[in-house]
């Protein structure tokens, strides 16, 4: 091979390299499939399921990917758990090559008449109606789900006195609250506050509460309550009046959780007897401070008379020595 054969191998070798890489690129980029599309829910951040609000609501992300070549239309349809209504797209379109994120609603979940932890599948189907503006009539569809859970709700409630609350001062006297329990799971009472607006009133909460009984949701058939004993120890010179008293429960269960949810109520109890208001200074519910009057004798005129007396001599002498 001479030289001038040598140098025309050469210069068609450089000319058609390019052209060959240039080729095994384009086909490297080429899509898999020139038809592809799918749909996926997008995973919540803090689990593999979607939590519903205390309000019965959640909002679900999901996206289309077309890896085709050509534009899509599809349709889309719900599957609710719950007997949830639902809020999102029903029909979209997705460019070649690109991917779109939607969100569908759930909303009108009873979640109080639902178990804590429950789990529902949700739903959600597209059908492929049309290519390029073609329509499509294979029915060709993508789907995918997620399980939406009930969240837990701690909820109890503080009933009203069953007696009459009229006590004499200088008495100790008790009376009985019911608590139950409203929420969708197990519960009992937590921790017990109690204020009041009285002087010479002690309140504490008796030792046979039931403070560690477990109360079952309203939907259990037999869901029972917890007895709040209530003692009052009333002083002899507590004054006649209406005394308010704030007490505030809080759910174990949430105390648990660290979100610790209190429920409150106010009961007004008339004290009967003892002293008048007007004797005492009510400056703190919890610390009063008694104001005693004590009576001193009006001077005598006798008295009177030598103070007069003892002036007039000195005024006397003042006048004598200027």
């Amino acid at each position: 091979m001479d030289v001038n054969e040598m140098r025309a191998q050469l210069l068609i070798f450089l000319i058609v390299a390019p052209l060959l890489a240039t080729a095994t690129t384009a086909q490297t980029d080429l899509p898999t499939d020139p038809f592809g599309w799918d749909l996926t829910i997008i995973e919540p951040n803090d689990g593999p399921d979607y939590d519903l609000s205390t309000d019965g609501g959640v909002t679900v992300e999901f996206f289309i990917e077309n890896t085709g070549l050509t534009d899509i239309q599809v349709d889309i349809e719900y599957e609710v758990p719950f007997n949830a209504s639902s809020d999102g797209p029903t029909g979209e379109s997705i460019g070649a090559g690109e991917n779109e994120t939607f969100t569908v609603k759930l909303t009108g979940v009873d979640v109080i008449t639902n178990t804590a932890g429950l789990s529902a599948s949700l739903k959600i189907e597209a059908t492929l109606e049309t290519r390029a503006g073609t329509p499509i009539g294979s029915g060709d569809s993508r789907s995918d789900e997620v399980d939406v859970r009930i969240p837990r709700i701690y909820q109890l409630m503080i009933g009203e006195p069953t007696v009459a609350l009229d006590f004499n001062s200088g008495t100790m006297m008790d009376f009985d609250l019911e608590v139950t329990n409203h929420g969708n799971s197990d519960d009992r009472i937590g921790d017990v506050e109690i204020e009041d607006d009285c002087p010479l009133l002690s309140i504490s909460v008796d030792e046979t509460s039931d403070l560690e009984k477990v109360l079952k949701p309203q939907m259990d058939q037999n869901p029972g309550a917890a007895n709040l004993k209530i003692i009052l120890d009333i002083s002899a010179a507590h004054p006649p009046r209406a005394c308010d008293i704030d007490i505030r429960v809080s759910s174990h269960g949430s105390k648990a959780e660290g979100t610790m949810v209190w429920i409150e109520t106010t009961v007004r109890i008339e004290v009967i007897g003892g002293e008048s208001e007007e004797d005492i200074e009510d400056n703190s519910p919890n610390d009063p401070t008694i104001v005693t009057k004590t009576n001193v004798p009006a001077p005598s005129i006798f008295y009177l008379l030598l103070s007069t007396l003892l002036a007039s001599g000195v005024a006397s002498k003042r006048k004598k020595n200027p």
